[in-house]
């Protein structure tokens, strides 16, 4: 399942702003005017959820197996599902043709609650993927922290000269020559 999730969240820098802008309108809803503020949210969440795959994909615990840890899918899981549903939520059109998918599918009465839920769930997405890209990073760092630590504390405990090295006296032009830095006439 983790590494399912992982697929699904790479897939979703494409998929998900696309539903945003135009799943609606699979569900019958009407496109229209909401268009033009979904066609400038649509490319901020790509990058929105491109930053957050991209910082999950750098740590090396789930780069190496392939598959998220369950706290990314904590984490990151709820997130996508807010932007599904903010798609199925966004209120097209205006007067008697204005709907959404969820207007669609349950009714007409459902318009004034779906534009609410919108807005809000809408600002919730992109302070969200603010908040998740801060701990994806945090996450990445803490990881590479401890990796770094882990290579000195191991760097430590080695001799810094092998004990099979082999010296030998230095041959050619200046072998044995001794270089001074002397201060100048006026240092």
């Amino acid at each position: 399942m983790r590494r399912a999730f992982l697929w699904i969240m790479i897939a979703s820098v494409v998929v998900l702003p696309a539903w945003v802008l135009v799943g609606r309108g699979l569900f019958g809803a009407p496109l229209a005017q909401a268009l033009v503020p979904l066609g400038l949210l649509a490319p901020f969440l790509a990058v929105q959820i491109a930053v957050v795959a991209g910082l999950t994909f750098a740590r090396k615990e789930v780069r190496g197996p392939r598959a998220t840890t369950w706290h990314d899918v904590r984490v990151v899981g709820p997130w996508l599902l807010a932007i599904v549903v903010l798609g199925m939520l966004v209120v097209d059109g205006s007067g008697a043709g204005a709907g959404s998918a969820l207007t669609t599918l349950v009714g007409a009465g459902a318009l004034t609650a779906s534009n609410a839920l919108a807005a809000v769930l809408g600002l919730l997405v992109i302070l969200g993927g603010f908040a998740i890209a801060w701990v994806q990073l945090r996450m990445l760092l803490l990881e590479t922290r401890a990796r770094v630590q882990a290579f000195v504390d191991e760097a430590a405990g080695r001799p810094i000269v092998a004990s099979d090295a082999v010296f030998e006296r230095a041959t050619g032009p200046q072998a044995g020559t001794t270089i001074r830095i002397e201060r100048g006439p006026g240092g």
